[in-house]
């Protein structure tokens, strides 16, 4: 998986394309969503941990540099969301789901334990996982 710092933006804002944001309030339960994912591919998964400090230090730097234009959008209020979460002690997952297929899989396993929020970056669209 690329850095966080790699990861695609949209002027200037975090806008992984072709990723699941998912942020739980314990670290076990999103080694648990890693675990079962790896079952089921019966292979490594291609996945960033955040802690609730790198969390929030990227989104707090993600916010102050991020451009005039996406300030229009949801991608900045999101990013807030996510800073929110990571200050109130939540461990964050950025999984890939290039299809449909990765993302049900990703959803199905999400929904086996507590999670705070979860957001699919589509091409243009931001989906909110309930």
């Amino acid at each position: 998986m690329k850095s966080l710092d790699e990861l695609h933006t949209d002027f200037g804002a975090f806008f992984p394309t072709g990723h699941m944001v998912v942020a739980f309030q314990q670290a076990q339960d999103a080694h648990q969503v890693v675990h079962e994912l790896e079952a089921l591919a019966h292979s490594p998964l291609d996945a960033l941990e955040l802690t609730p400090q790198q969390m929030a230090a990227f989104a707090e730097k993600n916010l102050q540099q991020a451009g005039f234009i996406a300030n229009m959008g949801t991608s900045l209020k999101t990013v807030q969301a996510f800073l929110e979460a990571a200050q109130a002690g939540a461990t964050f997952l950025i999984l890939p789901v290039p299809d449909n297929s990765a993302a049900e899989r990703v959803s199905q396993a999400i929904h086996h334990v507590p999670f705070v929020l979860a957001e699919r970056y589509h091409r243009m669209v931001i989906e909110t996982v309930h």
